[in-house]
């Protein structure tokens, strides 16, 4: 007995296996997208709208391989959403390489796609500053910006 499907036959020993479906391509992780994350996941964690020019900070190539944001936050705010927003992160595949506080300072560095992303909540004062900057991975920045961005663990 044969059973018609479709435009062919299948025999009584041949099973119907379906069609894989092809692996779609990844998007490019572009400095656009390092910065529509780090807007989005900073907004639903209930930060304001944070600065993300680099006003005040030296020219140079680097500009094309980083992405800024940073903001004063009210204190009764910014311990939690800097932790709602490492924990959106977190859920959005970026990978946690370090954590640690030095006094009144916490750091996370994530990682994913060939960007790290440096993260700092300063708890001092009435109005405390969260900094989420994503920096390519290879870009050269300038010596007195290190200081400003990375993690110094």
């Amino acid at each position: 007995m044969a059973v018609t499907t479709g435009c062919g036959l299948i025999g009584p020993d041949e099973e119907k296996t379906p069609a894989k479906a092809s692996p779609s391509p990844l998007l490019p992780f572009t400095k656009e997208t390092v910065a529509d994350e780090i807007a989005a996941y900073t907004f639903a964690a209930g930060l304001p709208d944070g600065d993300t020019s680099a006003a005040g900070m030296p020219e140079g190539a680097w500009r094309e391989c980083v992405t800024p944001w940073h903001g004063t936050v009210p204190a009764d705010r910014a311990a939690e959403g800097f932790e709602g927003t490492v924990k959106r992160l977190r859920q959005h595949d970026w990978e946690i390489v370090s954590r640690h506080a030095e006094g009144d300072v916490s750091f996370r560095t994530f990682a994913k796609r060939g960007w790290k992303l440096y993260a700092r909540h300063q708890a001092l004062g009435d109005t405390q500053a969260v900094a989420f900057t994503g920096v390519e991975d290879g870009c050269e920045l300038p010596e007195g910006l290190k200081d400003e961005v990375l993690d110094p663990a």
